[in-house]
C-alpha cells in the first residue's frame, strides 16, 4: 500500500470525535489513507511517494465556508473595488469611475463594489446627481459592502424603470429628498430589484467564478456553501455547474437555491423542476432552498424585536409576512428540501423558527438539518428553540471584527447574544462558520481569530462571553460545515477514507498567541489529493526528498 503523498513532523489537527492531534498523514489518490505517528505513516512511503516535512506546521482539514457568495465575490473583481488603497474619499471614487467610463462603451454598466461610507473622508453616500456628473451615457451603480444597498445614477434608474413616481417595493426603500426627487439610494428589495437590469453577461460571470475559486483556494477554502448571487438564479446555477465541470471552479460547491433577486421565484422554479437538496456529487451538489427575511446587520436594516439602540423608532425591515414565509419554505420542506433563510435580527429569526415549527408539524421529517443563515441576534430563548427544532446555524464571527464598533452603537448590550458561538456550543447546536464574503473579509483564519478573541478591529470587546477556544473555532470552520451539508462522513476531518482536502498553515496555530491568529497564513491547499496552492514550494521540496532518500 503506497502513498502518493505523506506529510510528516507536523501538528495534525484531525478534528475527529476526540479532537485528536497526530504527527503525520498519508494520501492515496483522492482519499486519506491513514493518520497517526511519524513511525506509523512512514510505512506507506515508497520511492514514488512525495514526502512533505511540515517542520511543526499545522496540517488541518480544508476550510469549509458555510455561507459565501461565490458569484458576487468573483464579479466584484471585474469592477472598481472601493477597498483599493487609492480610494480614500468620494473624490477618489469618482475619479476611478470616471476613468472606467472612458474605457467602457456607452450603454454598458459601470460598477463599483464594497463601498463603505464609514471608511471614506466624507462619511456619507454619494448621490444620483453626483454620479450623473460622471456620465449620463453609462448606467452607474455603487454597491455597498453589505450587498443590501446601492446608489445609482439617472441612467441606471431609467434602465431599471425607477422614477420619482415609482412606489417602494415590499421590503425595500427607494430613497427620496424632501421634495420627492430620487437620491439614487436603493435599500434592500429596491436594491435587489435593480439587479434584474444590472446583471453581468454569462462570460463575465464565468470569468468571475474562476477568479473567486482561485482566491478561495489561496485562502485555504476547499468547500463553499454558495448563498446565491444577483439575477436569474437558475442561470447562475447552470453556469456554476458548468464551471465546476470544466475545472474553472476547483473548490467543492454546495449550492443554495437562492438569489438576491426575487429569491422566492427561484425557489418556486426549482420546486416545479423537481431536483431537491442532495442531488449531485462531491464536487457540486444542490443545497437548501433559501430566501431573505430581513436586511443587513451593519446597514442597519435587520428586523429586531426591540428598537435599535441608536434609533428608538427603527425596528428594521422584513421581506415577508409570517404567512408568506410559511407558504414559500413550507412547500419546499414538503417537497424534500433542506430549507433556510437569511435571518439576522431576533424578530426575523423568530419568524423563521415559527416557519420551521409549522413545516415540521405538518410534515414531520427526521434529520432535516434546516438552517438559519447568520442567526445574528440569537437571544437565549431563540437558542432554546433552535436546539429543540434541531436547526443548524451559520454565524459569521468575522462580522464582530469588521463591524463590532458599529454593532455596539446600533444594538448595545445585544452584542452579547450576536452570533453567539459559545451559547450554541453549550446547547449542542451545530454552528457552521461562514465569511459571507464579499460582504466582509474572506480569510477563515481571521474568522477563527474573531471567534477566539471577540474584539473589533478597533480593539473594542464585543460579546466576550461568546469566545471559543482555537480547536472549537476550527471545528466550526471544518466538520460543522460538512455536517451542515450532510457530508460529515466524507470530509471535514482528517480520518482514513475521507476526501484528501487539507491546508497547511505557516506555523502551529495552537502555539501562536491567540491575539496573533489573524497573522497566520495558509501556505498549502490540497483538494481531492491534488496540491492547488503552495506558496513555500513544499511540493517541490517533497519531490527532491525522493532523491535524497
Amino acid at each position: 500500500m503506497k502513498a502518493d503523498f505523506v506529510f510528516i513532523n507536523g501538528e495534525v489537527l484531525t478534528v475527529d470525535e476526540t479532537d485528536g492531534i497526530a504527527e503525520a498523514a498519508a494520501v492515496q489518490g483522492s482519499r486519506i489513507m491513514a493518520v497517526g505517528s511519524n513511525d506509523t505513516i512512514r510505512e506507506y512511503i515508497t520511492d514514488e511517494t512525495t514526502v512533505i516535512d511540515l517542520n511543526g506546521k499545522t496540517l488541518m482539514p480544508g476550510f469549509i465556508d458555510a455561507h459565501i457568495h461565490l458569484t458576487i465575490y468573483g464579479t466584484n473583481l471585474l469592477g472598481v473595488s472601493c477597498t483599493d488603497p487609492s480610494i480614500q474619499s468620494l473624490s477618489d471614487l469618482f475619479e476611478a469611475l470616471r476613468k472606467k467610463a472612458k474605457e467602457t462603451p456607452p450603454g454598458q454598466w459601470i460598477r463599483a463594489t464594497e463601498f463603505n461610507e464609514g471608511k471614506l473622508t466624507e462619511q456619507r453616500y454619494p448621490t444620483k446627481q453626483e454620479l450623473d456628473q460622471l456620465s449620463t451615457e453609462h448606467p452607474i451603480v455603487i454597491v455597498r459592502t453589505c450587498n443590501h444597498t446601492s446608489i445609482a445614477n439617472s441612467k441606471a434608474l431609467e434602465m431599471a424603470k425607477i422614477s420619482r413616481d415609482t412606489k417602494d417595493p415590499e421590503g425595500g426603500i427607494i430613497e427620496r429628498f424632501p421634495d420627492g426627487e430620487l437620491t439614487g439610494k436603493l435599500i434592500e428589495n429596491a436594491h435587489m430589484q435593480l439587479f434584474q437590469y444590472a446583471g453581468f453577461s454569462e462570460n463575465e460571470v464565468r470569468k468571475g467564478m474562476k477568479l473567486a475559486s482561485d482566491a478561495f483556494i489561496k485562502a485555504g477554502i476547499t468547500s463553499v456553501h454558495d448563498a446565491g448571487g444577483y439575477g436569474d438564479g437558475a442561470d447562475t446555477l447552470r453556469i456554476m455547474q458548468q464551471a465546476v465541470q470544466s475545472n474553472d471552479i476547483r473548490v467543492r460547491v454546495y449550492a443554495m437555491i437562492g438569489s438576491l433577486t426575487s429569491s422566492h421565484d427561484f425557489v418556486r422554479k426549482m420546486l416545479e423542476a423537481g431536483p431537491i437538496t442532495g442531488l449531485g456529487n462531491d464536487r457540486f451538489k444542490i443545497g437548501p432552498a433559501k430566501v431573505f427575511t430581513d436586511g443587513s446587520s451593519v446597514g442597519p436594516t435587520i428586523a429586531t424585536r426591540e428598537p435599535y439602540t441608536h434609533s428608538s423608532s427603527d425596528y428594521g425591515i422584513l421581506y415577508y409576512t409570517q404567512e408568506e414565509l410559511n407558504r414559500i419554505l413550507g412547500e419546499a420542506h414538503k417537497k424534500g428540501f433542506q430549507i433556510t433563510a437569511h435571518a439576522q435580527g431576533d424578530r426575523a429569526i423568530e419568524m423563521l423558527l415559527n416557519c420551521f415549527e409549522k413545516a415540521l408539524n405538518d410534515f414531520p421529517r427526521h434529520n432535516h438539518r434546516h438552517r438559519i443563515e447568520h442567526a445574528g441576534i440569537a437571544s437565549n430563548d431563540l437558542q432554546e428553540r433552535i436546539k429543540d427544532l434541531e436547526v443548524v446555524v451559520t454565524p459569521n464571527p468575522v462580522f464582530m471584527y469588521a463591524n463590532g464598533d458599529k454593532y455596539l452603537e446600533y444594538y448595545g448590550d445585544r452584542v452579547n447574544v450576536m452570533y453567539p458561538a459559545r451559547g450554541f456550543l453549550e446547547k449542542d447546536i451545530i454552528a457552521a462558520f461562514g465569511s459571507d464574503a464579499p460582504v466582509t473579509f474572506l480569510d477563515p483564519l481571521l474568522g477563527i481569530h474573531a471567534a477566539v478573541n471577540r474584539e473589533s478591529s478597533g480593539g473594542s470587546p464585543v460579546g466576550k462571553n461568546q469566545c471559543l477556544s482555537v480547536l472549537e473555532a476550527i471545528r466550526a470552520y471544518t466538520w460543522n460545515g460538512a455536517y451542515a451539508s450532510f457530508e460529515e462522513t466524507s470530509k471535514g476531518s482528517i480520518e482514513a477514507q475521507k476526501l484528501a482536502d487539507f491546508v497547511v498553515l505557516s506555523e502551529s496555530i495552537l502555539k501562536v498567541d491567540k491575539k496573533e491568529i489573524k497573522n497566520v497564513k495558509v501556505v498549502l491547499t490540497m483538494i481531492n489529493g491534488e496540491i492547488l496552492y503552495d506558496s513555500q514550494n513544499l511540493l517541490e521540496k517533497g519531490k527532491i526528498s525522493k532523491v535524497i532518500r
